[in-house]
């Protein structure tokens, strides 16, 4: 029996795309992303008071839903690789009824006045308490490119005020829904794989990146980053896709799911390498108590900004890199 790769068909379709050496990726893992948090990991976990969970619907549909709570609460491991979640989320939460009804999850544990994310993937139980006993199967960081950095004072107990947190749900977005997507800068997909599960990414860029075509399609440019290409890679094999992102001074959460299609980048686009097209099944709103986030810095955002670990082929990286 072969050892197990990182990288799936999809992933390393677009990586041989991009002239990445996939096979030198490889090698520069010597093993599968493992599970297990070290000990670096589990402060990081056990100290956030925000992250994304990925769910899946009874619809095979993927969701991305945001976390919030106090550090030590919110987030508690219990051994290297499982931890408590503890959302505060009511009862009839679509989040809770998903893991209960199938057990799939991905956690994104996210920190931007840091600029550090950490994506896990595996499973959940919905304990009696509404707490979420989540056991990872593949834990990794990836790379800290285009996220806004922020600060954020957390509630001091996760679902302190959930009124509204239930979400109300449409077939297309509002104009309230497009003046929030043209003003995000930080936004969240989810996506899955028949194997591996589901899990959720930060994509970030300046206000406006998220472009709204009409009230059932949206598009949002793919920036380089670690090379990769875990969710296009996703969608290449499985086009069904969660969107999701946060208003940061009301606490308006906007969540979608739907199709994804990845194209071409626009020409007059000199940052992106390509398009990810949103067509979409469901909208759903909400409000929740996310605590006091303070705008910090902004992220630089420049042509050729590729993370300088990923293997190139010779002669195929790009012109930034080369000497």
């Amino acid at each position: 029996m072969g050892r197990q790769t990182n990288f799936h068909s999809g992933e390393r379709q677009l990586q041989e795309e991009d002239g990445i050496d996939a096979e030198a990726y490889e090698s520069v893992m010597t093993q599968p992303f493992s599970p297990q948090l070290n000990p670096v990991e589990v402060r990081f976990v056990n100290g956030r008071t925000f992250g994304v969970a990925a769910s899946i619907d009874a619809d095979g549909r993927p969701w991305s839903t945001p976390l919030f709570g106090a550090a030590g609460q919110l987030f508690a491991v219990e051994n290297d690789t499982t931890v408590r979640v503890r959302p505060g989320l009511p009862g009839d939460h679509p989040l809770l009824s998903d893991i209960a009804d199938n057990g799939q999850m991905g956690v994104l544990y996210f920190d931007p006045s840091l600029r550090r994310r950490a994506k896990s993937l595996g499973s959940g139980t919905v304990e009696d308490d509404g707490s979420i006993t989540y056991r990872m199967s593949r834990n990794f960081g990836v790379c800290n490119r285009y996220i806004f950095k922020r600060t954020h004072e957390a509630p001091e107990q996760s679902g302190t005020d959930v009124t509204g947190a239930t979400p109300s749900a449409v077939d297309a977005l509002s104009a309230d829904n497009i003046t929030q997507l043209r003003a995000a800068d930080t936004t969240f997909i989810a996506s899955r794989h028949a194997e591996r599960g589901v899990e959720t990414t930060h994509r970030g860029g300046p206000a406006g990146f998220v472009t709204v075509e009409d009230a059932k399609t949206i598009t949002l440019p793919d920036y380089p980053g670690n090379g990769m290409f875990n969710t296009l890679g996703n969608v290449l094999l499985d086009d069904r896709i969660g969107f999701m992102t946060v208003d940061f001074s009301t606490g308006r959460v906007l969540q979608i799911t739907g199709r994804g299609q990845v194209t071409p980048s626009a020409e007059d686009d000199p940052m992106s390498t390509r398009t990810l097209r949103i067509s979409i099944d469901e909208v759903r709103s909400s409000r929740h108590d996310i605590g006091t986030w303070t705008d910090v810095e902004e992220f630089p955002i420049q042509p050729g900004m590729y993370n300088p670990g990923t293997p190139y082929l010779p002669g195929r990286e790009p012109a930034s890199r080369r000497s």
